[in-house]
């Protein structure tokens, strides 16, 4: 046996000793019950969903969601009164979730094309719906300026575009400035650079066309505290200050992006990932880590503002937040059933399901997600799998080290916290992508059908014989 591979043996029976210690967290923190032995959400036995729409399955929770977004909102209310809700599309753009959410009163925040179409599409007001990304098209731009939406500039060229089309439309455009505060990052202009300068020069020269209203960043992602993101805030207040102080522009609407996490779900650290990768080691439970409830963080970036303001005496603008993780993580799972266990001398056993990381859960490879054994909640763990998609390929795997019950072909398993970037980074490798169903009251129905044959050949301009197997099964 190799030094490496010995230490990484005594690793994972560290992880599973761990694992075993830490047990389940209650399935009140998702919302889900037990029915029986049988995990439900929103009313419905998993092991019937999964019966009726077929794996893999992604669940959404449509009163959880509903709550989720009630409770967000609340906490605004409470500590900056009059500030905007936008959900970040990139986070999970499947229409129907997107419907939901508008439904309840949630704006919009797009970063491409297609998103800033599928918005309008759904039938959100311009004027509610913020355009970020760093490749907008001149054909979006347009729209956005017609339709009264805020551009955030992310680059020195970007301006001209919109005030091309601001002059041609004969309209004001609503701009503001995405700023750079990770100089790590392709994203945004830098406070400290030209481009910066040359945009704010470009908006006060045509001052007929462009109201550079806003100011925006996002730095962070899954976060579970609240320093980070308001050390970036007090530089972005900096900003605002010159602008004010230098070119007499009062910004109006404050973007303090997204990024904010969830208690049942974390990225892992980098000695995490290293060891989970090399050795096949457990990150700690999510849920266990220190975390700082939603309303506290948002009051400390409250507070960073008002003292700001006061201090410089500055307006407080209306601060807008993009949430994406915050509203849907918790309200979907991922169902996948286990399609066979191999058995191999030396190594952990192998469960193969229909749902791995190079196919519905690619936000496994950098994230700790809780899974549940839906199809029978009773049985107690016992050991730890390898637990892979259905790609020939070693990289799919779904978890490495991950203590589970004794598993048998058949058995359903819940992913948690499928409702940030798992529809988002789906791929056809090979298998369609899943469908997609909304659960409320006992009842669901189906928000997205699953991939067929045909759809995954669609675009293809080529002459196939008709066959009528349209791979749909279940």
């Amino acid at each position: 046996m190799s030094v490496l591979g010995g230490i990484g043996g005594v690793l994972r029976r560290y992880s599973c000793l761990r694992q075993k210690r830490q047990g389940k967290p209650p399935l009140s923190l998702w919302d889900v019950t037990d029915e029986g032995g049988v995990l439900a959400v929103g009313g419905m036995p998993c092991t019937r969903l999964a019966r009726d729409y077929g794996t893999p399955l992604l669940v959404v929770d449509a009163a959880a969601l509903r709550r989720r977004v009630q409770d967000v909102q609340a906490a605004l209310d409470e500590v900056l009164p009059g500030a905007m809700l936008a959900y970040s599309y990139k986070t999970n753009c499947i229409p129907g979730i997107l419907r939901m959410l508008h439904d309840a009163g949630v704006g919009a925040e797009v970063i491409s094309p297609y998103e800033y179409w599928l918005s309008e599409s759904l039938g959100v007001d311009g004027g509610q719906v913020v355009y970020n990304g760093v490749d907008k098209s001149r054909e979006s731009i347009a729209r956005a300026v017609a339709r009264g939406t805020l551009v955030n500039i992310d680059s020195r060229d970007e301006i001209d575009v919109v005030l091309a089309e601001a002059r041609e439309q004969r309209r004001t455009a609503r701009v503001g400035l995405r700023l750079a505060l990770n100089r790590s990052a392709q994203f945004g202009l830098d406070p400290e650079g030209d481009d910066l300068a040359h945009v704010v020069r470009n908006c006060l020269d045509a001052p007929g066309h462009a109201d550079l209203v806003a100011l925006h960043f996002n730095v962070t992602s899954n976060a579970r505290h609240s320093g980070y993101h308001a050390r970036c805030l007090s530089r972005a207040l900096d900003v605002m200050s010159w602008l004010a102080r230098e070119h007499e522009v009062r910004i109006r609407l404050l973007d303090v992006g997204g990024g904010f996490g969830v208690e049942t779900s974390k990225n892992m650290s980098g000695a995490e990932y290293g060891l989970y990768r090399l050795f096949g080691v457990q990150p700690g439970a999510a849920w266990m880590d220190p975390f700082q409830d939603f309303r506290l963080y948002l009051r400390d970036l409250a507070d960073t503002l008002r003292a700001f303001c006061a201090r410089n005496d500055l307006p407080v603008p209306v601060v807008c937040i993009e949430p994406g993780r915050l509203l849907t993580s918790k309200a979907e799972l991922l169902l996948t059933q286990v399609k066979a266990v191999k058995e191999r001398p030396g190594a952990e056993p192998f469960a193969i399901t229909d749902a791995g990381r190079l196919s519905q859960a690619f936000p496994c490879d950098f994230e700790w997600h809780e899974a549940f054994l839906a199809s029978d909640l009773r049985r107690p763990p016992s050991r730890p799998y390898t637990v892979t998609g259905r790609v020939c390929t070693r990289s799919d795997w779904l978890y490495r080290g991950k203590l589970l019950p004794e598993l048998a072909t058949g058995d359903v398993l819940a992913v948690m916290d499928a409702g940030a970037y798992f529809s988002s980074y789906a791929m056809n490798f090979a298998f369609p992508r899943a469908a997609v169903v909304a659960v409320e009251d006992g009842r669901a129905r189906v928000l997205r059908r699953r991939e067929d044959f045909r759809h995954l050949v669609g675009m293809d301009d080529v002459v196939l014989a008709d066959v009528t197997w349209d791979g749909g099964e279940r």
